[in-house]
Order: C-alpha cells, then sequence, then structure tokens
C-alpha cells in the first residue's frame, strides 16, 4: 500500500514539473512573438523581450543539471561532434545571443549616438531564426519535457 502511495506522489511530483515546464516553454514563444509582432510599441517590446530573458534564465535553471554537463562536455573539443556536444553548442549559442540581444538593445535604447550597424535587429533576426528552429524540431518533445 506505501509503495502505490509513494509511486503516485512520484507521478504527480513529475506531471507537476512537466507542467511548469510546458508553462515556461509557452510563455517563451508567447512573449517572443508577442515582441516581435508589438516592435513598433516602444514599451511592449521592452518589457516582453525582458519577460523573454526572464523565462530564458528559469529555463537554464529549470535544467541545471543538465546545462552543467553541457557546460562541461564544451571544454572537450574532440566530443563537439557528438549529438551531446552538439546540443551544448546550441545552448551555449542561445545563451550569448540571448545575452546579445539583451545588450544590444539596451544600447540602443541609451546610447546618445546610435552606430550604423543596427546589432540589435541582426541578433533579434539571428535569435527570430534560432529560436523557430529549435522549437520546431522538438515540438513533439515539447508537452511532456522533464525537469532534471
Amino acid at each position: 500500500m506505501a509503495e502505490c502511495a509513494k509511486t503516485s506522489m512520484m507521478r504527480t511530483a513529475q506531471s507537476r514539473r512537466s507542467a511548469l515546464r510546458w508553462l515556461v516553454h509557452v510563455t517563451l514563444i508567447g512573449s517572443a512573438i508577442a515582441s516581435l509582432v508589438l516592435e513598433p510599441v516602444l514599451i511592449l517590446h521592452v518589457a516582453l523581450g525582458l519577460v523573454f530573458v526572464l523565462f530564458a534564465g528559469i529555463h537554464l535553471a529549470q535544467r541545471r543539471r543538465i546545462s552543467k554537463r553541457l557546460a562541461i562536455r564544451l571544454l572537450r573539443v574532440k566530443k563537439l561532434l557528438l549529438p551531446a556536444g552538439r546540443l551544448a553548442l546550441a545552448d551555449g549559442f542561445l545563451f550569448i545571443i540571448t545575452l546579445a540581444m539583451l545588450f544590444s538593445g539596451f544600447w540602443d535604447l541609451w546610447a546618445t549616438h546610435h552606430s550604423k550597424i543596427r546589432w540589435h535587429a541582426i541578433t533579434g533576426v539571428v535569435l527570430t531564426i534560432y529560436l523557430v528552429v529549435h522549437t520546431v524540431r522538438r515540438w513533439r518533445r515539447l508537452r511532456f519535457s522533464q525537469i532534471r
């Protein structure tokens, strides 16, 4: 009897974690799309962009054990061509391009003079393409992914 209750509690905890992970995914997708659509309304674009960055951090925190192992793999050059190494590169790229997007957006917002190269627009296009590919490739697993 106790074994059944323990198993039931474990399933409930797993389904709760799965639902939280799904909520983070939905918020990431929604804030990215809304930020792009509402780009002409600067205050909404900035607010939704910050929501995206916040939830990208939550997304990485939910995967902290996996992210740590992937970061260690980045140090082993020979293993970067293996599937887990490519995943480590992809996560690293996502982290870097998200930070570049954040900092270039603040630079555009607060700079007294703007550069001729529109870094925020360039990083925005790169991040958008990457997020579309990332989401499409993981679409089937998105709803039931687990926090580890």
